[in-house]
């Protein structure tokens, strides 16, 4: 036995130091593996243009590349022009895409009689922050710029984000303050908090009315009613809506898209008990942003 363990241990120091070696002269190693661990993970969202419940579109920018988002329009039309929702997915900044919103998208367009833009943004692994903020920034002010082409009201244009997507959104109806356009409001669920967002809100910057979705296992759940604090000394229009025995996800993951994925169907939050919270969920957000889009 004790021959054995040596023999293990051994083969462990052995592939530890090959290991070393490796990154020592490869210093960019990790990176690539992970680099390509993410670059897969996000291709398994990505659905083929027959599949996709919205539309296609490239948002053109002067001087930079153009923005992929997925259009929504209700089934009922009308002449009237409509609120627009601008989505952005969570993933930890790096996983995920708009696609993985798709059946969700299609869904809130009718229970709120809205347009629904689904960004895709473009992750930090490829574009360091600020350069996604900015492509959320530029793709609501090219749609208040064409409102008229797409029979969209620009004075009722509102946020809804999910995790890391919530981070960025805040960060660029930031940058539209400084453009002198104003969103009219935010749904957040599930936000990822930094010290970032309490700068905003102390420098007045932040987006206003805004609504935190929460869960009961919220990754930053610690950081909340610091951020919260700070949100309601600067005079933010709060509001909070707590799901206790909701999991992180329970929305996003109890959809078509995540069905045929392992990772997801071991998950807490993929159940029907989830899912029926998730549904409810959705009403309450498009009460929330029809709110925003009456007051």
């Amino acid at each position: 036995m004790g021959n054995l363990i040596i023999n293990i241990i051994g083969v462990f120091l052995l592939i530890f130091l090959l290991n070393f070696i490796w990154l020592k002269f490869h210093p960019n190693a990790f990176d690539s593996k992970l680099n390509e661990r993410v670059r897969k993970a996000r291709a398994a969202f990505v659905k083929n243009d027959a599949d996709l419940l919205g539309k296609r579109m490239l948002v053109p920018r002067e001087g930079a590349d153009g923005v992929k988002v997925n259009l929504y329009f209700p089934e009922i039309r009308t002449d009237s022009p409509l609120p627009v929702v601008f989505v952005a997915h969570g993933g930890q900044f790096m996983d995920g895409d708009a696609d993985a919103l798709d059946t969700f998208c299609s869904r809130v367009k009718d229970i709120f009689d809205s347009i629904i833009v689904n960004i895709n943004y473009t992750t930090i692994d490829v574009k360091q922050i600020p350069y996604p903020q900015e492509e959320i920034r530029d793709t609501v002010l090219y749609f208040a710029i064409h409102a008229s082409e797409f029979n969209m009201d620009p004075k009722k244009f509102t946020f809804l984000g999910f995790s890391a997507g919530a981070y960025l959104e805040v960060g660029a109806a930031a940058f539209l303050k400084e453009k002198g356009f104003n969103m009219r409001g935010m749904v957040s669920v599930h936000p990822f908090v930094d010290d970032t967002m309490v700068r905003l809100a102390d420098a007045g910057a932040h987006i206003s009315p805004f609504t935190l979705i929460s869960g009961g296992n919220d990754a930053m759940k610690d950081r909340y009613p610091v951020y919260v604090e700070h949100l309601k000394n600067a005079g933010v229009d709060y509001t909070e809506r707590q799901y206790p025995d909701a999991e992180q996800g329970f929305i996003e993951y109890n959809n078509p898209e995540y069905a045929d994925n392992p990772v997801y169907q071991k998950l807490k939050a993929v159940s029907e008990d989830q899912a029926e919270m998730a549904r409810a969920c959705e009403i309450y957000i498009s009460g929330e942003i029809e709110r925003f889009t009456k007051a």
